[in-house]
């Protein structure tokens, strides 16, 4: 088995190539090409930490992916990243172990983002030059760049509660795009079409009085049960919810929490970001929607992204 450093892959993967990436393990999920187990998701509470195991395998591809990510958010605290992980690629014909990425949350954020991008490219609004970014960690600094390369954006607007670290990660785009930190989230809410929101909050963000005709959302934060970015009365007023897969939005995404306070039913998804990249159904289809895509990452993104280090690399 061979080992597989960070430094190898970081920043070698175009979002480009990211973002088709991921569309294509969506697509063969849609298409019934993809076999996947549910996620298993190890929540240490004491700790304020989480372990997630997932992994696909798309047919025909080489390898079968298994990832491991951490979270550990008292870390930040000690100087240490909140986050961390391996990829675990099995050659897919006899099962052994051929490649191990040591990718340290890194391939993580970055394929979530690239599936942010795609949401953008199936139902944001078309010609929109600012969009507003919430967040300003790891998986944020990634996000900007998904966004950058899916949307012809001329300005991202940051909000974080703490505006030290949105003007940190400002400055650090600033040679990709333009950026602004907005002082207060409402009015930036109220301002802007597209919205991303890329956080680890445990209480709502966006609420449902500040979302209006046309707007996008993109809530990627949600990855355990406790976390939380839209109020749940916002996917009420979605005239197209979509999510990456329903089966886990609603154990721990946005959607939980809306069906655990009843402003909403399982049957108020529109579909799944497969059914989208599987050409089932449409995404944008007026300019007056109000659209949402509630994201907790699937294996089938892990096994895609895998694919690609493995094809830019050559390995």
């Amino acid at each position: 088995m061979r080992v597989i450093p960070l430094e190898a892959f970081r920043d070698r993967i175009p979002f480009a190539v990211g973002v088709n990436a991921v569309e294509r393990g969506f697509r063969a999920l849609g298409l019934g090409e993809a076999t996947l187990p549910d996620p298993m998701v190890v929540e240490l509470a004491e700790q304020q930490a989480e372990v997630h195991v997932k992994g696909a395998h798309l047919r025909g591809a080489r390898h079968i992916v298994l990832k491991v990510a951490t979270g550990f958010y008292r870390n930040r605290a000690r100087g240490l990243p909140s986050g961390d992980g391996m990829f675990l690629l099995l050659d897919a014909e006899t099962g052994a172990p051929d490649l191990l990425l040591e990718e340290h949350g890194y391939l993580t954020d970055f394929r979530t983002a690239a599936a942010v991008g795609l949401t953008l490219r199936y139902l944001a609004p078309k010609d929109v030059h600012d969009a507003l970014l919430v967040g300003a960690g790891a998986l944020a600094r990634l996000t900007a760049r998904a966004m950058v390369a899916e949307l012809t954006l001329q300005r991202i607007t940051l909000w974080n509660r703490t505006p030290e670290r949105a003007g940190a990660l400002a400055k650090e785009l600033a040679p990709v795009v333009a950026t602004r930190v907005a002082p207060a989230l409402e009015h930036a809410v109220r301002d802007h079409q597209v919205i991303v929101t890329a956080t680890a909050s445990i209480t709502p963000l966006i609420k449902a009085a500040w979302v209006t005709p046309g707007m996008h959302i993109t809530s990627v934060g949600t990855g355990s049960p406790e976390k939380v970015e839209l109020e749940p009365a916002v996917l009420l007023k979605a005239d197209k919810l979509i999510a990456d897969r329903v089966s886990q939005t609603e154990r721990y995404g946005n959607l939980h929490h809306a069906l655990a306070a009843g402003v909403v039913t399982r049957d108020k998804v529109y579909g799944e970001l497969a059914d989208l990249a599987a050409g089932r159904i449409v995404g944008r289809e007026r300019a007056s929607e109000i659209t949402v895509a509630d994201l907790t990452g699937v294996g089938v993104q892990d096994a895609a992204i895998a694919q690609a280090v493995v094809e830019v690399l050559g390995l």
